[in-house]
């Protein structure tokens, strides 16, 4: 069971940075990068924050997987 709640931790986590990344990466970028500059580094953070979102994910799949195992006796 312990794998399974770190697992959910570190899904909570991918998934709220990612939250968080998308909706504020207009903020992050500098005013002072030129108009093209600015797109690019934004549409690279929103990549970073959806491959965030994509590993939270995972990591709510992998401590479904650790809960489900643990629950039925597996591995141990």
């Amino acid at each position: 069971m312990i794998v399974a709640a770190v697992s959910f931790a570190c899904a909570f986590a991918c998934l709220g940075i990612g939250r968080w990344g998308r909706h504020n990466s207009a903020d992050l970028v500098p005013q002072t990068l030129t108009a093209d500059s600015r797109a690019k580094n934004e549409r690279s953070l929103r990549r970073g924050a959806w491959s965030m979102t994509i590993f939270g994910g995972l990591f709510v799949v992998s401590g479904l997987i650790a809960g489900v195992s643990a629950a039925m006796g597996v591995g141990s």
